[in-house]
């Protein structure tokens, strides 16, 4: 499975402060699970946002997730409960960034090429030729979860990656 997204670590609530990105969405994340850890640790994505109404939007949208909330940066008890996600040993806090784009890009053609093929032929109207080149046009979040567009001459589709790792 894959996983694109750095660590949450306590250097970055200073510069998200600093960029007015004061409202953090928080959700289970099962995409970091090591099914051969020992640890027990609770994967909790969180995304940031510089405005209020997006950032309760995305609540909505995972507002079944028992570990979704909105913590606010610019109060006092919300930053400390964020600080004791960060250095407690319950969670493991992810940040829905990316570190390196050229890295992920490297993963997916390596890793998910033949999957991306098979999704399409399963999924799609669209018949490749064995030379024709379909191209994956990275990755992007909407509310916790990752999508990938898939172009292939003047087709284009955007699809859970889930979709394709399933295939």
């Amino acid at each position: 499975m894959l996983q694109p997204f750095v660590l949450f670590e306590k250097k970055y609530l200073a510069k998200l402060v600093k960029l007015n990105k004061i409202y953090l969405v928080t959700q289970s994340y099962n995409r970091a699970y090591d099914h051969f850890a020992n640890e027990t640790r609770i994967d909790i994505l969180v995304t940031d946002y510089d405005d209020k109404g997006l950032a309760e939007m995305h609540l909505n949208a995972v507002k079944k997730d028992k570990y979704a909330s909105i913590i606010k940066l610019n109060q006092e008890g919300h930053q400390n409960k964020l600080s004791e996600m960060l250095t407690g040993t319950r969670y493991r806090l992810f940040w829905s960034v990316v570190q390196s784009a050229a890295d992920t890009r490297k993963r997916l053609d390596a890793a998910y090429k033949d999957k991306v093929r098979r999704y399409i032929e399963q999924n799609t109207t669209w018949r490749i030729a064995g030379d024709d080149l379909v191209k994956v046009d990275g990755l992007e979040v909407i509310f916790g979860e990752l999508f990938v567009t898939l172009r292939w001459r003047n087709q284009k589709r955007r699809i859970k990656f889930e979709e394709v790792e399933k295939t």
